[in-house]
C-alpha cells in the first residue's frame, strides 16, 4: 500500500502541474504585440457615406472617352490591411461569351452615383480595354 501512494499522488498531481504550467506559459506571451489581445468594436447600424463592398459587384463600368458601359466590376482586390487596390473588371464579350478580365488600380478610377446606382468611371475606352493585357487571377494561391 505504501507504493500506491506515491503513484496516486503523482496520477493526481500531474495534471494539475500540467495546467498551472501551460496558464503560466500563456500569461507569459499576453505582452508580446503578435499575441496581444484584439478588442472588437461593434456597430449598430451602417454610417453614412459608406457601402457594402457587394454593391460594386456587378455595377456598371462607364468611359470619360464615349457613352455607355463598357465593363462592369466583377471583383475587388484588397490588400492585407482591407484597403481597395484595384477592381477586376469583364470587359468584351457577349453574353459572357468572350470577355476578359482586365484590373484597374482604385486610384483610376471614380465611383459615382446615377439616380440610387453606383457607376464607376474610367479614363479608356473600349479600344483601349480590348488592347488592355488580361489581368491573371492567382486566388486560392
Amino acid at each position: 500500500m505504501k507504493m500506491m501512494k506515491p503513484l496516486l499522488l503523482s496520477i493526481t498531481l500531474t495534471p494539475a502541474l500540467i495546467f498551472a504550467a501551460n496558464t503560466a506559459l500563456a500569461d507569459e506571451h499576453l505582452d508580446d504585440p503578435d499575441h496581444a489581445t484584439v478588442h472588437a468594436t461593434f456597430l449598430t447600424e451602417q454610417p453614412s457615406g459608406t457601402f457594402h463592398a457587394s454593391e460594386l459587384i456587378d455595377i456598371t463600368v462607364k468611359s470619360t472617352a464615349e457613352d455607355g458601359k463598357v465593363g462592369s466590376v466583377d471583383n475587388l482586390l484588397l490588400n492585407e490591411d482591407g484597403q481597395i487596390i484595384a477592381l477586376i473588371l469583364s470587359v468584351g464579350g457577349f453574353l459572357g461569351i468572350g470577355e476578359k478580365k482586365v484590373a484597374i488600380e482604385w486610384d483610376s478610377v471614380k465611383l459615382t452615383q446615377e439616380d440610387d446606382d453606383y457607376v464607376v468611371v474610367i479614363n479608356t475606352s473600349r479600344d483601349g480595354l480590348r488592347k488592355t493585357e488580361k489581368y491573371e487571377d492567382h486566388e486560392g494561391e
